[in-house]
C-alpha cells in the first residue's frame, strides 16, 4: 500500500505558545488542521483581523498589477522562465520588517488615482474639442447667458441639399430671421451644412417647426467665455499639461516597478499570516489553554513532537481515534512511483479504505505510453525536452511529476520504437548507409505496419495482463480489509474464469495439450452462477442472478479490446511521420532553388506538430485504459479527499534553507 497511515491528533498547549507552535506548523507543513467548530469572542475578533488582512492582501495585489503594467526593464530568459524569488524564512522575517510596504501601497494608489483623474480630465477636454473645432469660424462668443434677451440662436447641420430650400423658406416665414454658414463637412451625399440661425425668440415654435421639415439636426454647443478659436488653443494647453502630468505619474510608476520584489515577498508573507489566523480560528480554546485539531501521518509525529518541545515541554499531542464516517485524507507515499500520481490525480484520489492505484498503474501506464508514440526519434526529444524542462524550470519536487512522467515515456518510447523500428518516419530499409541500416534493421523486432496482426495480439495480450492484474489486487485487497468471502466468490471465481478461458484457448491453438480444458471453463460457468446470485433470498431468484450474470465476460472482452487502440495510435504516428517526410521530398523535387528550405520548414513543422498531438494522444488513451479498464477491477468510485497541510504556500518566493 502506498498511501500513509493517517492519524487524527488534538494539540493541547498553554495560550501563550499558541501563535509560536502555529509557526511551527506552518513552517513544517506536516499537518492539515481541522475546525473545532466552537464560538467563542475571540473567534470574533480574529474574524476581524481576518478581514483586515484580506484589506492589506488586497492593497499589495493592486499595487502589484499595476506595476506590472508599467515594467521597463528586460528581464532575462532565465528569470522569466524561473520567476520564483530564493530566500530564507530569516531574510524573508527582515525584508518585511524593513520595507514599509503600507506607504508603497498608498503611493502607488495615489499614482494610479492621479492617472485615472488626468485621464477622465484629458477624454472630457478632448470630447469638448471634437465638439466645437468645426465652428471655428464663428464670429461671436456661444454663450446663452449673453445673448440679447429679444433674440435667440441654434447651432444647426442639415444635408447640403436641403440647405437652400431651408434658406428659402425661412426668408418666407421668417423675414426677420438671418442663417450664417460656418462650415461645411463630409463628402458626397454625406455633405453637411454647419451652420447658425439667428431668430426671434418668439418665433421659436415656428423655427422648429420649419427645421424638423428639412431634416436638420440641431447642434448644443456649451457656454463659452470667450471665442472658439481662443477656446481650442485653451483646450490644447490644457491636454499638453495633463499630458505632462500623466507622463510624470508614469514614470514615477516605472520607477516604482523596478522594485517590485519587496511587494511580492510581503504578498507571500501576508498571505501566510492569514491564514495562521484561519488556523488560530480553527483552535478550540479555554481561557487557559487551545486545542488544535488535525490529521498527519503517523510517522511524522515524534519530529512533531521534537519541534514544538524546543518552544516548550508544556503541551501534549493525544492521538484520537477515527471515526469510520469521517472523510480521512489522503496522504500518497510513493517512491520510484511517486511521478505517477500526476496520472492518479486526474482520475481522484482513492478513499482511504482503498489501495493506492499508482504503484500498480505506473509499469502498464508508462509501457502504454511508449507503443502509443512508438517512435525512437521522438523518445528522445521528448525525453531530453523534460529534463532541460525539469533543470531550467528549477520547479519543487512536487511539480515535477508530470514532467517525469513525460521523461520517462520519452525513454521508454526511445526502446519501444527501436524495436519496431520508428525513427521519425524513417524506411530504415531504404537507408543509404549500409551500417547504419544493418543495425537499425538487427534491432527491430516487428514492423507493426507489415506485420499489423501481431502486434495487434501483443496488445491485447498486454490487456488481458492488466485485466488479471486488476483482480489479483482485487483478491489481495479484500483480503487485506479481511471481506475473504467477497475475495474468493467474487474476484476469484472471475479471476478463475477467465484463466480457464484463456488455458482453454491455448489448447485450441496447440500451444499445450489438455484433453479436459473445456470442463475447467464449464466449471467456471457453474462457479459464476452458483455464486453471483448469492445475495438474493429467493433461490430461483439466486439462480437467475447467477445466470445474468455470466452477460459480465461480455464487458471483460470489450475491455480487452479497448487494447487494440495501442496499436491504432502506434501505427498512426509512424505513418503521419512517413507522409511527412514523403511531402519534403515531392517538395525538394518539385521546386527548384528554394524546395530544400521549404523541405525543411515541413520537416520540423510537421514532425514538432506530430510529436505534440501523438504525444497528446498517447497521455490520453493510456490513462483512459486505467481508468476505464483497470481501476474498476479493484477500485470503487474513490473520491477520497487529498491531504491538504497548512503550510507557507508561495506565489512568488521560493524559501531556501
Amino acid at each position: 500500500m502506498a498511501l500513509a497511515k493517517v492519524s487524527k491528533i488534538n494539540i493541547i498547549a498553554h495560550q501563550n505558545y499558541q501563535t509560536e507552535f502555529l509557526e511551527v506548523l506552518q513552517n513544517l507543513g506536516f499537518t492539515q488542521t481541522e475546525d473545532y467548530q466552537d464560538q467563542d469572542l475571540s473567534k470574533v475578533s480574529l474574524s476581524e483581523k481576518i478581514a483586515e488582512s484580506d484589506y492589506q492582501i488586497a492593497g499589495v495585489k493592486f499595487s502589484l498589477d499595476f506595476l506590472a503594467n508599467h515594467e521597463t526593464e528586460k528581464k532575462s530568459l532565465a528569470d522569466k522562465i524561473n520567476p520564483k524569488i530564493n530566500l530564507t524564512l530569516n531574510e524573508i522575517e527582515k525584508n518585511v520588517k524593513d520595507f514599509d510596504y503600507q506607504a508603497a501601497v498608498k503611493e502607488i494608489q495615489a499614482i494610479e488615482s492621479g492617472i485615472n483623474q488626468a485621464n477622465s480630465t484629458k477624454d472630457k477636454l478632448t470630447a469638448e474639442l471634437n465638439q466645437i473645432q468645426l465652428w471655428q469660424k464663428l464670429d461671436f462668443i456661444p454663450n446663452r447667458q449673453n445673448k440679447n434677451t429679444g433674440f435667440d440662436f441654434k447651432f444647426i447641420s442639415i444635408n447640403e441639399n436641403f440647405y437652400h430650400p431651408l434658406v428659402n423658406q425661412l426668408q418666407k416665414t421668417l423675414p426677420l430671421s438671418e442663417i450664417e454658414q460656418v462650415s461645411i463637412v463630409g463628402k458626397g451625399k454625406q455633405k453637411e451644412i454647419l451652420a447658425v440661425l439667428f431668430f426671434s425668440k418668439e418665433k421659436e415654435s415656428i423655427v422648429t417647426e420649419n427645421l424638423a421639415n428639412f431634416n436638420t439636426k440641431i447642434i448644443e454647443l456649451p457656454n463659452l467665455e470667450n471665442t472658439i478659436p481662443e477656446r481650442i488653443k485653451e483646450i490644447n494647453h490644457k491636454i499638453t499639461e495633463t499630458e505632462s502630468r500623466t507622463e510624470k505619474l508614469i514614470r514615477e510608476a516605472e520607477r516604482l516597478a523596478l522594485n517590485q520584489k519587496n511587494l511580492k515577498i510581503v504578498f507571500d508573507y501576508l498571505s501566510w499570516q492569514k491564514d495562521k489566523l484561519i488556523n488560530q480560528q480553527k483552535a478550540g480554546s479555554t481561557w487557559q489553554t487551545f486545542s488544535l485539531l488535525g490529521f498527519i501521518d503517523q510517522d511524522l509525529v515524534e519530529p512533531l513532537k521534537k519541534e514544538l518541545a524546543k518552544i516548550t515541554d508544556d503541551f501534549t499531542i493525544e492521538k484520537l481515534e477515527i471515526d469510520p464516517e469521517e472523510s480521512t485524507p489522503i496522504i500518497f507515499k510513493n517512491s520510484w512511483a511517486g511521478p505517477f500520481e500526476s496520472v492518479t490525480d486526474i482520475y481522484g484520489a482513492p478513499s482511504y479504505s482503498e489501495p493506492d492505484p499508482t504503484p500498480f498503474l505506473a509499469p502498464f501506464f508508462i509501457l502504454f505510453f511508449g507503443l502509443c508514440l512508438t517512435d525512437a526519434g521522438y523518445g528522445i526529444v521528448l525525453a531530453v525536452l523534460a529534463w532541460l524542462a525539469i533543470k531550467i524550470l528549477k520547479l519543487p519536487k512536487e511539480n515535477q511529476k508530470l514532467l517525469k512522467v513525460l521523461m520517462y515515456g520519452g525513454i521508454v518510447t526511445f526502446v519501444a520504437g527501436a524495436l519496431v523500428g520508428g525513427w521519425f518516419g524513417i524506411v530504415i530499409d531504404d537507408l543509404k548507409i549500409e551500417w547504419l541500416k544493418n543495425l537499425l534493421v538487427n534491432i527491430r523486432m516487428i514492423d507493426p505496419v507489415k506485420e499489423p496482426i501481431k502486434m495487434l495480439l501483443f496488445s491485447l495480450a498486454l490487456g488481458v495482463i492488466q485485466i488479471i492484474t486488476g483482480l489479483i489486487i482485487s483478491i489481495y485487497w479484500k483480503i487485506k480489509q479481511g471481506d475473504i468471502k467477497s475475495a474468493i466468490l467474487d474476484s476469484g471465481m472471475w479471476l478463475y474464469f477467465l484463466l480457464a478461458i484463456l488455458f482453454w484457448g491455448a489448447t485450441k491453438v496447440g500451444l499445450v495439450e489438455f484433453q479436459a480444458a473445456k470442463y475447467l471453463v464449464w466449471a467456471g460457468v457453474l462457479g459464476l452462477i452458483l455464486t453471483q446470485g448469492r445475495s438474493a433470498k429467493n433461490p430461483f431468484l439466486k439462480l437467475a442472478s447467477g445466470v445474468i450474470s455470466l452477460y459480465g465476460l461480455v464487458g471483460y472482452f470489450s475491455d480487452i479490446l479497448s487494447y487494440s487502440r495501442l496499436l491504432a495510435l502506434g501505427l498512426a504516428t509512424g505513418i503521419i511521420a512517413m507522409v511527412i517526410n514523403l511531402i519534403a521530398k515531392l517538395t525538394i523535387d518539385m521546386v527548384p532553388y528554394v524546395g530544400w528550405i521549404i523541405a525543411i520548414v515541413i520537416l520540423v513543422g510537421g514532425h514538432i506538430f506530430n510529436l505534440v498531438i501523438n504525444t497528446l494522444g498517447a497521455f490520453i488513451h493510456s490513462s483512459r485504459l486505467q481508468f476505464v479498464e483497470f481501476f474498476p477491477k479493484f477500485m470503487g468510485e474513490g473520491g477520497g479527499k487529498i491531504f491538504q497541510p497548512f503550510r507557507k504556500e508561495a506565489k512568488y518566493i521560493r524559501i531556501t534553507k
